[in-house]
């Protein structure tokens, strides 16, 4: 009995923070598309110059990077609605998780600001905040995926929120001590910042390591592969739109993340109907 009431009381606390999360998204992404469209209409709009030469798809466009930060802006919203709606009376600790990633998707979106402020070569704190922001997001996202893998089991449910506490600490202990090169903005508008080829692997090795790891859940608990590949897109998608500076990234990264979401939580949810 007691530990029934324990679940609901669970079940309760992660809908409230679901529901935080996703009026919090919707106003950020309001925000940002009345900011920016007030910006570019009034001229104030400060676009950075980087060379651009070749094939339209595969060369620089500014356009590409504003493209694929609204898409992740309507993305993190988009999905934290639906987790809402379908998770709302399940036990799928994987939400939470996926929350806190979405969450890493929010934080990457704000290098939307270099442009709209005008900071790009600028050495205010505003910049190095930004640059801090960014960071995290560089950590949180394919740690969250990680613990998503890992940590999904019924052994681990009563530690999820210390999970997801020690993730985002250990997230944002890196991001604050790596040094940033306010005077480089890169040409996905995120500020230049140390041991970028170090960060890199990290995340590689990271998302390997996470897809292995439900591979083997997966054909532990007899589910589905698909949801393993579906969990794999969407870890190619959203490091293509962290990245992007071509159309061609965005392309990809936009058909890769929808898909690979649309049939991660398809079969999540499928499971679920089966098991709660």
């Amino acid at each position: 009995m007691s530990s029934r009431y324990l679940l609901n009381m669970t079940i309760r606390a992660r809908n409230r923070f679901n529901i935080i999360f996703l009026i919090i998204s919707i106003v950020i992404l309001l925000s940002n598309i009345t900011l920016f469209s007030y910006h570019f209409f009034t001229g104030k709009l400060v676009i950075p110059e980087f060379e651009s030469s070749g094939f339209f798809l595969f060369r620089y466009e500014f356009w590409s990077v504003i493209a694929s930060i609204f898409t992740i802006n309507l993305y993190v919203t988009t999905a934290a609605y639906l987790i809402w709606r379908t998770f709302e009376k399940t036990q799928a600790t994987e939400v939470l998780f996926f929350l806190l990633f979405l969450a890493a998707l929010l934080l990457n979106s704000t290098r939307l600001y270099v442009p709209i402020f005008g900071l790009n070569g600028s050495y205010s704190s505003n910049l190095i905040s930004l640059g801090n922001l960014s960071l995290t997001a560089r950590f949180l996202a394919p740690i969250s995926l990680f613990a998503l893998s890992a940590f999904s089991d019924e052994d681990y449910r009563q530690q999820t929120e210390q999970i997801c506490l020690i993730t985002i600490l250990v997230s944002v202990f890196f991001a604050i001590y790596i040094p940033l090169n306010t005077s480089i903005i890169k040409e996905n508008l995120c500020v230049s910042y140390g041991f970028s080829k170090a960060i890199q692997v990290f995340s590689i090795i990271t998302s390997i390591i996470s897809t292995i790891t439900l591979f083997f859940h997966n054909k532990q608990h007899d589910f589905s592969q698909i949801n393993t590949l579906g969990f794999f897109m969407i870890i190619i998608g959203y490091n293509h739109l962290f990245t992007c500076y071509t159309f061609a990234q965005y392309i990809a990264g936009l058909g890769l993340l929808s898909s690979g979401t649309a049939i991660y939580f398809t079969k999540l949810h499928q499971h679920y109907l089966w098991t709660d």
